[in-house]
């Protein structure tokens, strides 16, 4: 019966101590610490800065993060834009309403060119005589069912292009008809000029003008903004 010769240690063959590649170690053989074959430090593993941020926590391809523009200067313009819009719509309409009130009042007065005349009034009415600027005042009297004492309201009134003074004034405690006797001085009579449309008009032309003012200034501001923030750009 032939025996096989057992192996000789050959280039080929596995040495002491050392798996087979790809294998794992012979029980009970010892593994040599640090030679041919032993596990290279830190093999496999991630290097630093590898796949991962690096030192300092900083991002790798990151910088600081862009800062978003100011909205001030839309916010500006937006307010600027609605204060204009606002004031002179209200403005304008404030005028018309106020000053075509005192107009409207035009219908109210007569003019008695020799110096007398009748007026109708009603239960509390208050009528002032007006003389023509220029013109000495004149002495008048005034008839009717009951004369009350006028207002201490002095008034200017311009009527077909001539201009009136009020110099003095009744009021009608009765309604009917009173006598106004100026001798032979012409004579408006009418009621007093709306205080409160007056007011009223110059409110409205004031805030028109005052708030349309305010209104381009916020519409400039807010465009120098927006210019300087595109040449920064």
């Amino acid at each position: 019966m032939t025996q096989t010769p057992p192996l000789q240690p050959g280039p080929l063959s596995p040495q002491h101590g050392v798996p087979p590649q790809g294998g794992m170690p012979s029980p009970g053989v010892p593994v040599p610490q640090g030679g041919h074959g032993a596990p290279q430090p830190g093999y496999g593993a991630p290097q630093p800065g590898y796949g991962g941020p690096p030192p300092g926590g900083e991002a790798p391809h990151g910088g600081a993060p862009a800062r978003k523009p100011s909205k001030a200067p839309t916010v500006l313009l937006i307010i600027g834009a609605l204060i204009l819009v606002l004031s002179v719509v209200a403005g304008v309409v404030l005028a018309v309403v106020g000053f075509g009130g005192v107009a409207n009042d035009a219908s109210k007065y007569e003019i008695f060119e020799s110096g007398s005349g009748t007026v109708t009034a009603a239960p509390g009415d208050t009528l002032q005589l007006y003389a023509e600027e220029g013109v000495p005042v004149p002495e008048c009297t005034i008839d009717g069912p009951a004369v009350g004492s006028g207002t201490i309201q002095t008034s200017g009134f311009g009527l077909e292009g001539r201009e009136w003074s009020s110099f003095d004034s009744f009021t009608a405690e009765e309604a009917g008809t009173y006598d106004i006797q100026c001798g032979d001085t012409p004579v408006m009579v009418g009621p007093p000029v709306s205080i409160g449309g007056i007011f009223a008009g110059l409110g409205g032309i004031l805030l028109a003008v005052g708030g349309g003012a305010l209104g381009l200034l916020l519409l400039a501001i807010g465009a120098i903004l927006l210019i300087l923030r595109k040449r920064r750009a």
